[in-house]
C-alpha cells in the first residue's frame, strides 16, 4: 500500500525529532570535544532583540586608605559593572528525500490526508531504515559543523557566531568582543603566549606555568585544556619526564601511546590535555598565521557559556513542482564570554 504525503511528513518529523532533540546535550560525538564541554553548561535563552547580554564586573573601585584621629575619609562614586552583548546567530540545516528515492526503496507516496493509506509492516520497516540513515548522517553533520564554527572568529560570514578564536584571542589587546573595546578595556583581555620555543629545555613548561598563574589570579584554575597535535607532541617530547621505579628489577611493560581517542593521557596541573581533531580541519579551512595545530587553550568553563533557544524541528511544505519530503532544523546560538582574563591561549613556534 502507498503512504500519504501527510503521514510521510509526520513520520519524517517525529523521526528527526527523536534523533535531534536531545543530541546537543547528551549525544554529542566524542570527536567534537569543544562542543561536548560547552554543552555541559548549556543554557537556554528566551527571545532577545539581537544580543545575549551579560553583566560583568570590570573593577572594584576600592577607596581603601589608612586614617587616624580626625583625618578625613575620602568617598568615591563607584561604577564597577559593565555589560557585554553577544549577538545570537541562527544555525540551520535541512535535507530532502525525493519521492522517486522512496519509490526505489519500495515506498510509494500518494497525495492525501493522514491515515488515508495504510502502510504494510514490511514497507514501514523499509521506510524507517531509510529515514534513520538520513537522520543519523544529518545529526552528525550538524554537530560537527556547529562545533567547527564555534572555534572560528565569526568573520567568515556576517551571520556567523563569534567563536573561540575571537573570545580567547592570540592578540588580546585588539578587537571588540561583546561590544567592549579590548584596546581600552584591559580587564577584558585574555592571557596569551605565542611563539614559544618548545624544543628549548623547560621553555614550554615554563610558559604554561606562567599562563596558568595568570588564569588563577583572575578567577580560579582552568578546568579544560584543549590542544592541537603539534602542541601535544611537543609537550609529550620536551615537557614531560616519566620516571618509574616501582618493582625495580622486574620486567615491565611501557606503552608510549598513552591515552585513548581525544583523551591524551597527558596532564598539566591535574587537568587532562584534550586533543581536538578539528584543529586540522580549521588549518585547512582558514590557513591562519598561527596554525591551530600549534595552539593550546586553558579554559575556565565557569566563565564561558553556550546559549541557545533549543532546536526547532520543521517540516516545510514541499514546492508545488517538486515531489520530495523536506526536513529542517533551526537553532539560535551564542557563545558568551563572562570573564576574559580567566582564560589563556598558547602557541609554539
Amino acid at each position: 500500500m502507498p503512504i500519504s504525503t501527510a503521514d510521510l511528513q509526520y513520520l519524517g518529523k517525529t523521526t528527526l525529532d527523536e534523533f535531534m532533540r536531545n543530541a546537543p546535550v547528551d549525544q554529542v560525538s566524542v570527536d567534537t570535544p569543544l562542543l561536548k564541554k560547552l554543552m555541559e553548561r548549556r543554557k537556554t535563552f528566551l527571545g532577545a532583540k539581537q544580543n545575549v547580554v551579560v553583566n560583568i564586573r570590570k573593577s572594584h573601585d576600592s577607596n581603601f586608605a589608612w586614617a587616624y584621629g580626625e583625618a578625613p575619609v575620602s568617598f568615591n562614586k563607584r561604577q564597577t559593572t559593565d555589560q557585554a552583548a553577544f549577538p545570537w546567530r541562527r544555525a540551520v540545516d535541512g535535507f530532502y528525500i525525493s519521492h522517486d528515492t522512496l519509490f526505489g526503496n519500495g515506498i510509494k507516496v500518494r497525495e492525501g490526508e493522514r491515515r488515508e493509506y495504510k502502510v504494510e509492516k514490511n514497507e514501514k520497516v523499509q521506510l524507517l531504515d531509510l529515514l534513520n540513515e538520513q537522520m543519523e548522517a544529518f545529526r552528525i553533520g550538524f554537530n560537527e559543523k556547529l562545533s567547527l564554527e564555534l572555534h572560528r572568529d565569526g568573520t567568515a560570514s556576517a551571520d556567523a557566531v563569534t567563536g573561540l578564536d575571537s573570545l580567547i584571542a592570540l592578540n588580546p589587546a585588539t578587537g571588540i568582543v561583546g561590544g567592549i573595546d579590548r584596546s581600552i578595556a584591559t580587564y577584558w583581555r585574555n592571557n596569551a603566549a605565542t611563539g614559544i620555543a618548545s624544543t628549548s629545555a623547560g621553555a614550554l613548561a615554563t610558559a604554561m606555568e606562567a599562563q596558568w598563574r595568570k588564569c588563577i589570579r583572575n578567577g580560579g584554575s582552568p578546568d579544560f585544556i584543549l590542544a592541537g597535535s603539534s602542541f601535544i607532541d611537543a609537550y609529550r617530547q620536551y615537557a614531560v619526564t616519566v620516571t618509574n621505579n616501582t618493582n625495580a628489577g622486574k620486567v615491565k611493560r611501557i606503552d608510549a601511546g598513552v591515552g585513548s581517542g581525544t583523551s591524551t593521557g597527558l596532564y598539566f596541573k591535574g587537568v587532562e590535555i584534550i586533543w581536538d581533531p578539528q584543529f586540522e580541519a580549521l588549518d585547512a579551512l582558514d590557513s591562519p598565521t598561527t596554525p591551530w595545530e600549534k595552539r593550546c587553550y586553558f579554559i575556565n568553563s565557569k566563565f564561558m557559556e553556550f546559549r541557545d533557544d533549543d532546536l526547532d524541528i520543521v517540516s516545510p511544505t514541499r514546492p508545488y513542482n517538486i515531489l520530495a519530503l523536506y526536513q529542517m532544523i533551526n537553532m539560535r546560538v551564542a557563545l558568551v564570554l563572562k570573564r576574559a582574563n580567566a582564560h589563556a591561549v598558547l602557541s609554539i613556534a
